[in-house]
Parts: structure tokens; C-alpha cells; sequence
């Protein structure tokens, strides 16, 4: 599946530069005025809940809405390489050369589709389901800077982002203590329909 659109950066910047090198700085900063970010103070971040996060997930059927890409949970992620550590490496800071490229390409994050830092906040309309390469491209832009659009939530409804396997997984992995997966557990399960998470006999 293709990619969204990206930026105009290198054809903008191209024009600064040749405008700088040409005509002068003023040209230059008129090359410039379109992608223009002057700094600004921010408020203070503030990170939603693993219930609401888990429930954009769920809602957005674990599907980028930017590439229309399937994702999945990190932390279903860290229980393969918990497995399989040798053949499938996870790194906590996802260090290169010691993560497997499915973790970093994957993996499910949240995005604000109206970044934080120009005053989107953490209410369930600006909020999505993003993969993580679409997410860092997309930074602090909005989609109208990047030209691109906000994909419906999709039809399909067979990927749960591998969560029915989640239970499974985690008692396969040695039922790790004290990490945050049986939160995690729990909020899958009880957002998947009829009772379709692997669980315990």
C-alpha cells in the first residue's frame, strides 16, 4: 500500500536557497513565508489514559488512518521478542541494529491530528490511530501542510491488531510481573465483540 503524500520540504527549501543565492535575503524570506514556523510556547503536555488510547485503537480497527496500513500494539510486539529474542530483537528505546523493523514499522502509536503544539488537544475526535513511521513523518504538521487526508475508519472488521492473541502470548512469554500488561489485557478484551480474546481456560 502506497504511502501518504509527504512534504514539499526539499523543493521549498531548494527555492529559499536559490532565492538567497540570486536575488537576496529578501526573496529568500518570501520563498520562505509558506512554511514559515516562528516558536511558540506550549502547554504542557498531557498523555491520555491507556483506556482512551486502547479505545482509538479499537475504534480505528487497528488501521493507520493516514497510509491505511495494519498496526500492532506495541506491547504484543515486546511479548514475540520476549519469545523469541534472538530472531526477533526489541530494544526499550528501539535502538538500531537491535529491533526488528516490524516493531518500528508496525507498531501502533496515537496521533493528534491536530498536533499539540498548535493547540490540538486529547478529546477523541483529534485523536487516531497512526503507525509509527506515519507519525514521525507527520510531527508536529497538520495534514493540510502535508497534503494529506484523514482515511475512514475501515469497513473491514477481521484485524484486532493480533489482541485476540494477547493472553496467549503473555502466559507463553512467563507471564512477565510488573509491567502493564494485564491492564493492556484487560482493556483488548473487554473492547473486542463476543468474547473474542484467546483467553485462560
Amino acid at each position: 500500500m502506497s504511502r501518504p503524500q509527504t512534504d514539499e520540504y526539499p523543493e521549498q527549501l531548494e527555492a529559499v536557497i536559490e532565492a538567497l543565492l540570486g536575488p537576496g535575503r529578501e526573496a529568500a524570506r518570501r520563498a520562505l513565508a509558506p512554511i514559515s514556523y516562528p516558536t511558540r510556547e506550549v502547554v504542557a503536555r498531557s498523555e491520555p489514559s491507556e483506556t482512551v488510547i486502547a479505545g482509538i485503537y479499537i475504534r480505528d480497527r487497528f488501521h493507520c488512518r493516514y497510509c491505511g496500513c495494519r498496526v500492532i500494539p506495541t506491547q504484543i510486539m515486546r511479548l514475540v521478542a520476549a519469545i523469541f529474542p534472538e530472531d526477533f530483537p526489541y530494544h526499550p528505546n528501539w535502538k538500531g541494529g537491535q529491533t526488528h523493523p516490524a516493531i518500528t514499522s508496525r507498531s501502533a502509536t496515537l496521533d493528534h491530528v491536530l498536533p499539540w503544539t498548535r493547540g490540538g488537544r486529547n478529546d477523541a475526535g483529534n485523536l487516531v490511530c497512526a503507525c509509527w513511521i506515519c507519525n514521525r513523518v507527520k510531527g508536529d504538521l497538520t495534514t493540510e501542510q502535508l497534503g494529506w487526508e484523514l482515511l475512514p475508519i475501515p469497513s473491514e472488521t477481521g484485524w484486532d491488531g493480533l489482541t485476540r492473541h494477547y493472553r496467549r502470548l503473555w502466559e507463553l512469554a512467563g507471564s512477565p510481573t510488573g509491567s502493564e500488561h494485564r491492564l493492556w489485557m484487560r482493556l483488548y478484551e473487554e473492547g473486542l465483540p463476543d468474547g473474542a480474546a484467546s483467553r485462560a481456560d
